[in-house]
């Protein structure tokens, strides 16, 4: 083995620890990821007017906020129709989903940033061990590398679900999710993906038959069939769903990749295979 201090080794775990305290602030003080549904009725009662949403999470709070375009139109769409509805082909599937357990995002807000406090900490008890040179450090390496990989997840995948987690499906505003108010829905989708800006998007175009506006008289013919374009309870509408990610999400799945997992393997390796050079005589 080559004597000396392992100066690739102190350099790499330096930097991890600029990484990981950057990390605790950006968690603390910057947005996490920003959802998007924005929806344009194209043809139908309601053309011309549309909605979005938008859904801005951080560590403290999950802020909604809405806008309608061409409310007066969107309002005499609601006001003409009726409450009419039939049960929902996909009741059975609408059920399983609702029995998945999905962990609150309130709860995730709380877990996060202590994640990233211990990830800290492992970093430093690290850099400390490679500074002595102790065996076995790379034990330690490797739970650090899985504990930020763990961090990704949770900021990735686990938190956009958590708004969801965080709703109670089946009961108070969803006990109509077994019906639909609509039929021969159909839907055309193609996904958006930007990996390098965290941006992830489905753009979407629908078309139906809106209940409310069918009269008694052709009410079963209509469920049965539909009854062509012309008719006037068709609707279609254009839209588009996504969620941005904060860029400090982004750069931290490239610094897990490059710095927690290819850099590590690489010096490790290197260290590894190294051969002293021979003295001269």
């Amino acid at each position: 083995m080559r004597e000396g201090k392992p100066y690739a080794k102190l350099l790499l775990h330096a930097v991890q620890l600029v990484v990981l305290f950057s990390l605790i602030q950006a968690v603390n003080s910057h947005v996490w990821y920003t959802g998007v549904v924005d929806v344009e009725y194209t043809d139908g009662l309601p053309e011309n007017s549309g909605m979005e949403v938008e859904l801005e999470v951080d560590q403290d709070s999950a802020d909604v906020s809405i806008h309608i375009d061409g409310f007066i139109t969107f309002m005499q769409w609601q006001n003409t129709r009726n409450d009419t509805t039939i049960p929902a082909d996909d009741s059975e599937e609408r059920s399983e989903f609702d029995s998945t357990e999905l962990k609150p995002l309130s709860e995730l807000q709380e877990e996060i940033p202590i994640m990233t406090k211990i990830a800290f900490s492992l970093g430093i008890l690290l850099a400390g061990l490679a500074i002595f040179q102790i065996r076995y450090s790379w034990i330690i390496g490797l739970i650090l590398s899985g504990f930020v990989f763990w961090i990704c997840i949770n900021l990735v995948v686990l938190a956009p679900l958590g708004y969801l987690g965080g709703m109670d499906f089946g009961t108070g505003s969803f006990e109509g999710d077994d019906r639909e108010s609509t039929v021969h829905s159909t839907t055309d989708s193609s996904p958006v993906f930007d990996l390098f800006n965290g941006e992830l998007e489905v753009e979407f175009t629908t078309e139906s038959y809106d209940l409310g506006l069918v009269d008694e008289s052709e009410f079963d013919s209509i469920v049965e069939k539909a009854p062509g374009k012309e008719h006037y309870s068709f609707m279609a509408l254009d839209g588009v769903a996504g969620i941005h990610y904060s860029p400090f999400v982004v750069e931290l799945v490239w610094a897990w990749l490059v710095l927690f997992f290819i850099a590590p393997t690489v010096v490790n390796f290197a260290s590894r295979v190294s051969i002293d050079k021979p003295q001269l005589l």
